[in-house]
């Protein structure tokens, strides 16, 4: 855009100064080739069809003196390196010229060439400076982009490692309190029992039961407070990522979309497929990928293991009666779920749990 304006100044001075010269009805075909040829080299933009249009340019200044007044606006387009010996055509035909215009007049002619070379430089200068500029924002805003990834990258492995470490202390607080305080209440509940044993005083056996009792009551809780710290350290995603780390047999894919926990039977029942699953992918399949998707939806978790395995072999593997299906079947039957299985395209095994009976 910048161009047609600095061409549309140089064109009306050029024009200007025609007319200062030729009021005649002739002079209006100049303009109109001028108009043409610029309109030839602006549109196109290509080198030899500049350098084209700029010797016609100099053959008609070299046939009617008119057209010397539209130099600056041919010269606006000759210069860059493509150009630099062009532009002495021109020059040239000016100086063919001098018997017909008045020195002063072809020196106001030079000045304006010479604003046409600064006007162009400037412009080129503004355009690349415009193209860096755009150039400059794209790599920021790449490069902010890549930033931002890899600070969601670092935040979730941070999260990631958060929890894993919270849950390895948790499984650490269990075990101290099953080692420890377990053992040291077993220990004196068994003592108490001796003591009973061979107590003959009825009050003192009477404090004594009291006391096994208020200890027993201590150990249950302390075994149902293990349990519940066991049952929130299990990390069913992580496990399940470890134990398809080391099925070797095949490439395998893993999706899992949960946002709530599953409760610990689920989280075994689970553990359990995927693994009764991968074992008969290695003892009978022909399969080359594994897929596990485990996704949770508004009133179910639904869990898709499928390979790709062909043979015949492998077919008849996951008939329905074999043992390893039918421990699948009955384990998720008793979390309430269905269970599923489709020997199309590979072996595909749906299982859906719902979420009330699940919990």
């Amino acid at each position: 855009m910048e161009k047609l304006y600095d061409k549309l100044i140089l064109f009306l001075c050029c024009t200007i100064f025609l007319i200062s010269y030729s009021l005649s009805l002739y002079a209006i075909l100049p303009v109109i080739i001028i108009i043409s040829l610029n309109s030839v080299m602006t549109y196109f933009n290509n080198s030899a069809l500049n350098i084209v249009s700029y010797l016609c340019y100099v053959g008609l200044c070299l046939i009617s003196p008119n057209f010397i007044c539209f130099l600056p606006v041919m010269c606006y387009d000759m210069v860059g390196e493509p150009y630099r010996y062009a532009i002495y055509f021109g020059i040239f035909a000016a100086m063919n010229s001098l018997h017909y215009y008045h020195p002063i007049t072809l020196l106001i002619l030079l000045l304006l060439t010479i604003l046409s070379w600064l006007l162009k430089k400037r412009t080129l200068a503004l355009t690349q400076a415009k193209q860096d500029y755009f150039t400059l924002r794209d790599e920021m805003m790449e490069k902010a982009e890549q930033l931002q990834l890899k600070n969601r990258d670092l935040l979730e492995k941070q999260d990631y490692e958060i929890s894993n470490a919270t849950l390895n202390e948790r499984n650490r607080i269990a075990r101290e309190i099953h080692d420890t305080v377990g053992h040291l209440l077993s220990s004196s509940i068994l003592q108490i029992g001796a003591l009973l044993a061979i107590s003959k005083d009825e009050t003192t056996k009477e404090q004594l039961t009291n006391i096994k009792n208020t200890l027993s009551a201590g150990m249950d809780s302390i075994r149902s407070s293990i349990h519940n710290i066991h049952e929130d350290s299990l990390d069913l995603q992580n496990k399940l990522e470890e134990l398809l780390h080391n099925f070797t047999f095949c490439k395998t894919v893993f999706s899992y979309h949960v946002n709530h926990d599953f409760p610990m039977k689920a989280k075994y029942t689970i553990l359990f497929v995927t693994k009764e699953a991968l074992s008969n992918v290695m003892k009978h399949s022909n399969a080359t990928l594994v897929s596990i998707t485990i996704t949770e939806l508004p009133g179910l978790y639904q869990i898709i293991i499928h390979d790709n395995g062909t043979s015949t072999i492998s077919s008849a593997s996951h008939d329905s009666t074999g043992m390893g299906l039918q421990s699948m079947i009955e384990r998720v039957n008793t979390l309430g779920g269905n269970f599923h299985t489709d020997n199309r395209e590979g072996f595909k095994i749906f299982i859906s749990l719902p979420k009330e009976e699940s919990s």
